[in-house]
């Protein structure tokens, strides 16, 4: 990749939105860029955190290893969004490992040793990064209110409607970013819940369920649903 597609590829992380030209080239020399198989691992729990990483395309799942072998997802991260930032500021080794979910999975990997200098030095970048993760903080209180108060229905819902759409004769067609089964576990439903309520929507002629795609036959029932709090 060329440089100006890194400088690129950095300046489309929220961290480093704003930052001059002059500093982001100066993180530019400790970055680089990986592509990843899909089910191809990028880190295991324990490594020593070697930088953090902003999903380009694909996505990502964090997850940790339970005592009887299965694994417990912790995450899924999508395109346009960054992981590991915490496991190289304070802790200084991976906490989860970290896998690959599709194919051309591709991330802007920024390199702990010129970065976490810069940051020491450079009080730009660490105003950045604090303004930056503050956001991704409250973005996650958010989610956590809503796990805890929305009905499963209602998560469902929000989750669709705020997925990147097409309109195909009159339907909103969003792509599935992951497995149903994953994605069960993001919205913190049981997977036979998720199933029965697409079953259910699709009778109901609000969605058609199509592999990994799904049309949206009727957004104002969909957001109605989304709108409830309750089942």
């Amino acid at each position: 990749m060329s440089a100006g597609l890194l400088l690129d590829a950095l300046a489309d992380l929220p961290h480093f939105r704003a930052l001059p030209p002059d500093l982001l080239q100066r993180v530019a020399e400790g970055s680089r860029m990986v592509r990843l198989r899909a089910d191809e691992l990028l880190f295991s729990q324990g490594d020593p955190a070697c930088g953090f990483y902003g999903v380009r395309s694909g996505s990502v799942r964090l997850f940790r290893m339970t005592a009887d072998g299965r694994e417990q997802v912790l995450q899924h991260v999508p395109a346009g969004k960054s992981f590991a930032e915490a496991a190289l500021l304070t802790m200084g080794r991976f906490p989860a490992n970290a896998r690959a979910m599709q194919d051309d999975t591709e991330l802007v990997e920024v390199g702990a040793t010129v970065f976490l200098k810069l940051f020491r030095e450079d009080p730009r970048l660490a105003a950045a990064m604090v303004s930056s993760l503050s956001m991704w903080l409250h973005s996650m209180v958010e989610r956590i209110e809503e796990l805890q108060i929305a009905s499963a229905p209602a998560r469902f819902a929000r989750y669709l409607l705020r997925l990147p759409a097409r309109d195909e004769a009159g339907a909103l067609v969003v792509q599935l970013p992951m497995a149903k089964k994953d994605l069960a576990t993001h919205l913190a439903i049981v997977p036979e819940t998720l199933s029965r309520l697409l079953r259910r929507w699709q009778d109901q002629g609000i969605v058609d369920s199509r592999g990994k795609e799904l049309a949206i036959l009727d957004s104002r029932v969909l957001i109605a649903i989304a709108d409830r709090e309750s089942e």
